[in-house]
């Protein structure tokens, strides 16, 4: 019976483990630019101990009635009550996991966080070139270089009508879309967004001319 109770016991200790070893947030930073990292609720009625570790190794403590401890002192702001810390002039040398202790409880959620690039502004392309009024359908591609700068979320705008999140490409048809002046598409990552210029439908038809 002990036996059994032991290996149900150590079962739970893996499960545990697992499950805040699989509690990893993303997040993203720009070269010189700014991170926050914020302790998810429920917070205890009184914090007395913060304790931020990056990559196994403390990088900043805070003990009431002692003061803090910054490993990168200068450009890290620690918040007492609530134990965010903002990390400023961020780097490649800064990506790694971020994890905290809150009086002396390590907390389940990590941050592994990771330096990409600004997305730069996309432009419109259409497939075929040749594409015209005559073709029952053609394909739009929001297309810009992306090179380290995932994840991208695309959007597109069809004249004067609202964002709708959609991928990379999409297609448009004589059926569907010739009534639509313009599309216009937006590329956006966690740390920036840029828009294209309209591009004209080569589908579109005045509805006000008579049909040949």
């Amino acid at each position: 019976m002990m036996g059994k109770l032991t290996k149900l016991c150590v079962l739970l200790l893996v499960l545990n483990v697992a499950l805040t070893e699989n509690t990893v947030t993303p997040v993203y930073f720009t070269d010189g630019g700014d991170l926050t990292l914020k302790v998810r609720p429920p917070l205890p009625d009184h914090i007395h101990i913060i304790v931020w570790i990056f990559n196994d190794n403390l990088l900043a403590e805070w003990v009431e009635d002692v003061g803090y401890y910054l490993r990168i002192r200068g450009r890290a702001n620690l918040t007492t009550e609530t134990g965010q810390l903002i990390i400023n002039k961020m780097s490649k040398e800064d990506e790694g996991v971020y994890s905290v202790e809150i009086n002396d409880r390590v907390q389940s959620e990590r941050y592994q966080a990771k330096l990409i690039k600004k997305v730069q502004k996309p432009k419109v392309v259409v497939r075929p070139l040749i594409c015209g009024a005559d073709f029952e359908s053609c394909k739009f591609s929001c297309d810009s270089d992306t090179t380290e700068a995932e994840p991208i979320t695309y959007s597109w705008k069809m004249g004067g009508g609202e964002w709708e999140v959609l991928g990379k490409d999409i297609n448009i048809t004589s059926t569907k879309d010739s009534g639509v002046k313009t599309f216009t598409c937006r590329m956006k990552n966690p740390v920036s967004q840029e828009e294209s210029d309209p591009e004209p439908n080569p589908l579109y038809k005045d509805p006000t001319e008579p049909d040949n």
